[in-house]
């Protein structure tokens, strides 16, 4: 006789899938997916084909005179090859175990089951956004578009940020430049710092000199004050005319269970990745995805799903949670990661 199931013991658990849900985008530190254009590829399967548009397909054809005299054939325009790659969505999973009698007899406020999920839904969180963290920000997946702040094309002085005399909008106006030339004209729609970043700009002159307050432009000269992290963000838009501006302040333990805790930033301190992140104008079919070129996508098989089962034994509970997706670099001229911003 076959042994029974966990899911015909214990079906997925409706509460904790609800809590999956609606906790999701409830802390603000955790920017993934914000950041990268989710794509559904539910319809095709884990894996697919990816048909990117050639930009270039729609700046025109300056070698055809649309001029054509009556009678005359209508001339054609030229066309660049598209390309394409694959994509193959991995599934992440994790889970944690309660005793059964540790959940009727707890002293603790609330419930334990809910207190389970909520630790193994912050790890996959923080698993989640450490992938796109180290996407974006590791030079390796974008080729020759990276650069050291030293070393960036039309820069400033190449002063780190948190030293005197650095003018790191001047910075992000050249590597904002770069793009667009690297890009076909398109302006950059996303940029993301780290932590570290954005507080040294916080402290920088020239960034304090372009917030105003009143009336009266406050300057590096009208005062020393420090500016809270909104406003530098608001600077941000205003002066590079980026809509999307996110900060990667999310933090995470790097020592295991039972050592001494050890903390670091999820996203790099020193590190600002800029790119063209939204409007990809994605169609999935079962043929494939088709897709307008972007720096980055999300491919999502399954959602966050979540449940809970007890054990044959009926001694523990297992809570777990689980996600189907690939975060994958798809044009690398379409961003550029600025590293070593900081001293």
């Amino acid at each position: 006789m076959a042994n029974p199931s966990y899911s015909n013991i214990h079906p997925v658990n409706e509460i904790l899938r609800n809590l999956a849900i609606e906790a999701i985008p409830s802390d603000g530190q955790l920017i993934a997916d914000q950041v990268i254009e989710a794509v559904d590829v539910k319809a095709i399967g884990p894996t697919g084909t990816l048909l990117i548009e050639e930009t270039r397909n729609f700046m025109g054809s300056p070698d055809v005179d649309a001029q054509r005299a009556p009678g005359a054939d209508r001339q054609r325009i030229g066309n660049f090859d598209r390309s394409s790659t694959t994509f193959s969505a991995k599934i992440y999973s994790l889970s944690d175990e309660i005793a059964l009698e540790d959940i009727k007899y707890s002293q603790y406020p609330g419930n334990e089951e809910q207190r389970s999920f909520r630790k193994v839904q912050r790890s996959m969180l923080l698993n989640r956004e450490a992938r796109l963290a180290n996407l974006l920000f590791g030079a390796s997946n974008w080729g020759s578009y990276t650069s050291a702040l030293a070393s960036l094309a039309n820069g400033s002085n190449g002063t780190q940020w948190n030293q005197a005399g650095a003018e790191p909008l001047t910075d992000l106006h050249a590597l904002l430049d770069v793009i667009r030339a690297n890009s076909h004209g398109i302006n950059p729609d996303t940029l993301v710092l780290g932590y570290g970043a954005l507080r040294a700009l916080a402290r920088n002159a020239e960034v304090r000199g372009f917030f105003t307050a009143g009336s009266t432009p406050s300057g590096t000269a009208a005062g020393n004050r420090l500016m809270k992290d909104d406003m530098v963000i608001s600077v941000l838009k205003d002066v590079l005319g980026i809509p999307n501006v996110h900060v990667g302040s999310a933090r995470k333990e790097t020592a295991n269970a039972g050592l001494s805790s050890s903390e670091a930033q999820v996203w790099t301190d020193d590190s600002v990745f800029m790119g063209i992140m939204k409007g990809s104008d994605a169609i999935a079919n079962k043929q494939g995805v088709k897709v307008m070129p972007v720096a980055a996508l999300n491919f999502v098989y399954e959602g966050y799903s979540s449940g809970a089962y007890d054990d044959l034994a009926m001694t523990k509970r297992t809570v777990w949670m689980e996600h189907t997706h690939q975060d994958k670099v798809i044009a690398q001229n379409y961003g550029f990661l600025l590293t070593d911003c900081l001293a």
